[in-house]
């Protein structure tokens, strides 16, 4: 059976491509399994800096599979199996401690749009469809339901929750989920420009940044703001830091290493 994810690496740019194009990249059980792996795998490669997410072939992702579902109702066990692990994988999605990309190649809905809403930064082909969908044809989506309205306009994210409805990308841009919509044929290009330019940037700093970006809203303003303080403080203390006042002292491209 051939792997349903693919994951490389291209100096500190990894890779996550969803590789079941012939079911449009749907999640089953052995997908979610070898995606935790490949998060664990580029977190804890100290080269890895930047994570992108994309999908094979005419879609990004269009949720769990449904078609699996006769094989749930012989195999119970495998129903409680995802239900157990997708909110993991999710989980560890929001809590991956540096950058994701998603590289959005086609239609993303249920599964896909979550995915999106836990990624940093959404890089989207033209003719790109993203939305919740779950309201078609399953009722709603647990994650989506509770993440979509803390990073969309709520009005927006009721729209897609209750209708079901698919946006296209430059609508979505206006409301801030999309960052770039691009050509289709210039999707990678833009996604792989873009993770090798917050590689460059000391790792430790932008990992900081994003733990602390992703608290914004959630934790009492001068609570954060103390530890923003005591992050900064350390990262004053790196090797990168004071590599990087040496580079502008020298005006040059600064080279850190991610100490």
């Amino acid at each position: 059976m051939a792997a349903p994810i693919r994951y490389e690496t291209t100096g500190p740019i990894a890779t996550i491509t969803l590789d079941r194009p012939d079911a449009l990249n749907a999640i089953t059980v052995a997908m979610i399994e070898a995606l935790d792996a490949a998060l664990a795998q580029a977190a804890e490669d100290r080269a890895v800096r930047v994570l992108i997410v994309t999908g094979s072939g005419r879609a990004f992702c269009v949720g769990a599979d449904i078609g699996q579902l006769d094989q749930w109702e012989k195999d119970p066990g495998l129903r409680d199996r995802f239900y157990a692990l997708a909110p993991r994988f999710f989980r560890w999605l929001e809590e991956f401690p540096k950058p994701v990309i998603a590289a959005v190649n086609g239609v993303a809905a249920a599964g896909g749009f979550e995915i999106c809403c836990f990624a940093d930064i959404v890089i989207a082909a033209e003719d790109a469809r993203i939305g919740d969908a779950h309201a078609n044809f399953v009722g709603f989506g647990p994650v989506s339901a509770v993440v979509a309205p803390t990073v969309l306009p709520r009005k927006i994210a009721a729209e897609l929750l209750y209708t079901g409805d698919m946006m296209s990308p430059a609508q979505l841009h206006l409301w801030g989920f999309v960052n770039r919509v691009v050509p289709a044929a210039e999707l990678m290009e833009t996604a792989l420009a873009m993770a090798g330019r917050i590689a460059a940037k000391q790792p430790l700093a932008i990992q900081a940044a994003k733990n602390l970006a992703r608290r914004a809203g959630l934790v009492d303003p001068g609570l954060l703001g103390s530890h923003a303080y005591e992050s900064a403080k350390a990262i004053f203390a790196t090797e990168d830091f004071q590599e990087g006042l040496r580079a502008f002292a020298e005006k040059r491209a600064p080279d850190f290493k991610g100490r």
